[in-house]
């Protein structure tokens, strides 16, 4: 009797852990913002995939840029191609800004900084 009872804690204790196990994701780009104009639009697809594989439906990624006490977060949309979503990215000034990506599912993927140009109009 202690034996199965050891057994069925050792067992629930594991059960959570085994249910977070599967949940990450990957994401690819269409582009990055490097040449990007402050105040021009980077538009960028994201591929969200789970596991690096399965395209993941019905969660809502969003690009992060920052610089200084700047910063903003544009939410990418689903497209009609299951697992892609688009987002408009705006970066209101020139200089360095770090950016990454909430997948909408476990994570924020980081990337180096990019260089914003001024705008040439």
């Amino acid at each position: 009797m202690r034996k199965l009872v050891l057994v069925l804690v050792v067992l629930g204790a594991l059960a959570p852990a085994a249910a977070l196990a599967g949940g990450w994701a990957t994401v690819k780009l269409s582009s990055t913002p490097a040449g990007t104009q402050a105040g021009a639009p980077w538009v960028v697809d994201l591929t969200v995939l789970q596991h690096g594989v399965t395209p993941l439906a019905g969660v809502e990624p969003r690009v992060r840029i920052a610089q200084g006490t700047i910063a903003r977060s544009f939410l990418a949309r689903p497209t009609k191609v299951e697992g892609v979503y688009r987002a408009r990215v705006v970066f209101p000034r020139a200089g360095t800004w770090r950016w990454s990506i909430w997948d909408g599912f476990t994570r924020t993927h980081t990337y180096k900084a990019v260089r914003v140009t001024p705008n040439a109009a």
